[in-house]
């Protein structure tokens, strides 16, 4: 019998080979994502059929397991799956199955299952160079966003985040959390997680970036590179200093360096100010993302 047991610092890094291993372009199916958000959701896991399935735990939904990703057998991911839901007493859920998952879906389940498309999963995808220069009419507004910030704070430098840089890190982190006392418990958590993945990037293949002005640290992002593409996990800025979201974004992509041709920015979690903002950065696909319930 395979335990699904609760991911953690201790063993997100035997988790590593099998996300390594997806090609998709999924964030959800990435190391970073996973740790970073394991407590909010509640995140356990297995390894069997040498893959690795997930179970998290969604508002209004309950608990849902991932598609199994991996070297070996899919089927031996999805029969772990299914005996954990009987265990729980739930009904068999996958979540943020990607279009080219849900074929082994149906191999398992011919017609017993219903794909429910979930547009506040959709991740939103970039191509590299257009925030490398943010040249174009459709990026003028960033690019003179960044000319303010730049012209307001022409010593700002981009640094990798290195052991030493923590304490200002966490105090950054704080300071953005005590000037929005109106967030939301998710919100707070997602701040928390943005530090423990920074803590351990170098453990999961992650790199961690700030900006760095007369102000200290004004805006950071940590994130990875996966096949050709650069998920950018986290990127949190002063609002105070005009202009550091897009020059934290464009560094940011800058500082990764090349081999990589797009930019995986996420999902909008449903929120109206981040969907707009996404937008506004011209993605050229929206990536998919469906709930699968099982009536096997």
């Amino acid at each position: 019998m395979n335990v699904f047991s609760p991911v953690s610092c201790r063993n997100i890094e035997a988790m590593e080979p099998y996300f390594s291993a997806c090609t998709n372009r999924i964030c959800d199916n990435t190391a970073g994502v996973t740790f970073q958000w394991r407590k909010i959701f509640q995140t356990h896991f297995a390894i069997a059929g040498d893959t690795l399935v997930t179970r998290s735990v969604y508002k209004h939904i309950g608990p849902c397991y991932s598609v199994p990703i991996g070297p070996g057998d899919v089927n031996g991911g999805i029969a772990a799956a299914e005996r954990d839901a009987r265990e729980l007493g739930e009904e068999l859920r996958f979540a943020c199955v990607g279009a080219d998952q849900l074929p082994l879906i149906e191999a398992r389940y011919g017609n017993l299952y219903i794909a429910e498309e979930k547009r506040d999963w959709f991740d939103y995808l970039y191509e590299a160079d257009s925030f490398r220069t943010y040249s174009g009419k459709k990026y003028h507004g960033q690019k003179n966003h960044v000319n303010r910030f730049y012209k307001e704070f022409p010593e700002a430098e981009c640094r990798e985040i290195t052991e030493d840089m923590f304490p200002e890190c966490i105090a950054f982190l704080e300071r953005i959390e005590a000037e929005h006392p109106e967030m939301s418990e998710v919100e707070r958590n997602e701040l928390k997680g943005t530090m423990d993945l920074i803590e351990l990037a170098c453990r999961l293949n992650q790199r961690a970036a700030c900006l760095v002005t007369r102000l200290g640290i004004t805006a950071l992002s940590v994130g990875e590179i996966k096949g050709d593409t650069l998920f950018a996990h986290a990127e949190k800025a002063d609002v105070n200093a005009s202009g550091a979201y897009p020059a934290m974004a464009q560094a940011f992509v800058n500082f990764m360096g090349t081999g990589f041709t797009y930019v995986n920015r996420e999902d909008d979690a449903g929120d109206e100010g981040i969907r707009y903002s996404k937008l506004n950065y011209k993605p050229i696909e929206l990536i998919p993302k469906y709930l699968v319930t099982v009536y096997a």
